[in-house]
Parts: C-alpha cells; structure tokens; sequence
C-alpha cells in the first residue's frame, strides 16, 4: 500500500489545465507488456479491501470522464489481499465477477466498501462474502448459483492471475492499454494522472 499522503493529494486536487511534465519511462511508468491492446485501455487494478482504493474509489469517474475519447475504462480485482485467508481472496474475486454479471458492479462494490472500511465488518468465509449480496436482495440461492458456475469461476481465475502478468505490487495501480503500468507514488495531483495516462494512450 502507498502512503495516505498522495490519495489526499489527489482528492484535493482541482482537474484544471495541466502543463504536461516530461515523463519518463522508469520514473513515472514502466513497459510490463509487449503488445499494447487492441483498443485504448485502461485498467485500474485493486481490491475491495484496500484503503486506498476506497479513497480512490471517489475519484474514478473523473479520471475516467478525463480520457481520450473511446478509451474504455476497467477494473481488475487482485487477489493477494487478505493476505492470510486463501479462501476470502478467491471469493472476493469471484464476487466482483459475480457483481458484474448482475449489471450492480457499482452498487455491490460501495456496499463492500462500507462494509469493510466505515463498518469494520470482517469477512473470515465465502459465506461471509456472500452475505453483502444477500443483504442487497440477491436471493441465497440465485448467490450460491453464481459463485458455483463454472465459466465464472475461470474467468474468476484468469482476474486473479493478471496483476502478477502486469507486475503490480501495490494497489490502486493504473495499465494504460495492457502494456504501460502506472507508478502512481511518482504523481502529485489528478492532473498528472489524467495527463499521463491519456499521454500513454497515445503512444
């Protein structure tokens, strides 16, 4: 995890105009990729239980709104926080695939988000996990039947192995088109965020 420090930098940040830094590869972003994605792409990596994603979290949509015209924003759930239960570490990404497949990925992600960050709530079981949905009014039934299907659970999978592909060590982190990770802790407001990541879109 990054300090605080920087996600209050950013959230105090204004989206004026901002005068394009020199950036360079190394310092401010690295190549983890060969081949870029077909279409513009960026991805933010994280998870449900960090901190910072949550203070992140009331950011997105600007960044988002800020980039190149047609770049497609996404979300990938790591699968390495809570670090000592394997079992709530699948089941979380399982649940952010789940929650996409239901059309609520905004909704169930804040309810997790409060649950865990404002309520203290702790999930030691997928039992646990699955108790958010219930609450949401997904029935127990309809739940279990997503979390047990097995093209979910592969697609679960292949989530859960993509930040050890783009290297991602800390979280919330940036992949602009598939092949250029962000190293967010070299940034210092929303601007150079939004500067850098629509200047990596056009390389």
């Amino acid at each position: 995890m990054r300090t605080l420090a920087l996600y209050l930098i950013l959230t105090l940040s204004s989206v004026s105009a901002f005068a394009q830094a020199s950036f360079e590869e190394g310092k401010h972003y690295e190549i983890v990729a060969e081949q870029k994605t077909a279409t513009p792409t960026v991805t933010e990596f994280f998870s449900l239980f960090c901190g910072h994603c949550f203070q992140f979290e009331a950011l997105v949509d600007t960044v988002s709104a800020s980039l190149k015209p047609g770049t497609k924003f996404e979300k990938s759930h790591v699968s390495y926080i809570p670090r000592d239960n394997q079992e709530v570490q699948k089941a979380i990404v399982k649940a952010f695939v789940a929650m996409n497949d239901l059309g609520k990925q905004k909704e169930l992600s804040r309810q997790f988000f409060a649950a865990i960050h404002l309520k203290g709530v702790k999930f030691e079981t997928e039992k646990d996990v699955k108790q958010i949905f219930i609450a949401n009014d997904i029935s127990e039934s309809e739940v279990t039947k997503l979390f047990n299907d097995k093209d979910l659970i592969k697609r679960a999978i292949v989530m859960s192995r993509e930040w050890e592909k783009k290297k991602v060590t800390n979280v919330p982190t940036l992949v602009v088109n598939g092949k250029y990770k962000i190293n967010m802790a070299s940034l210092t407001s929303l601007d150079q965020l939004i500067a850098l990541t629509n200047h990596l879109l056009e390389k």
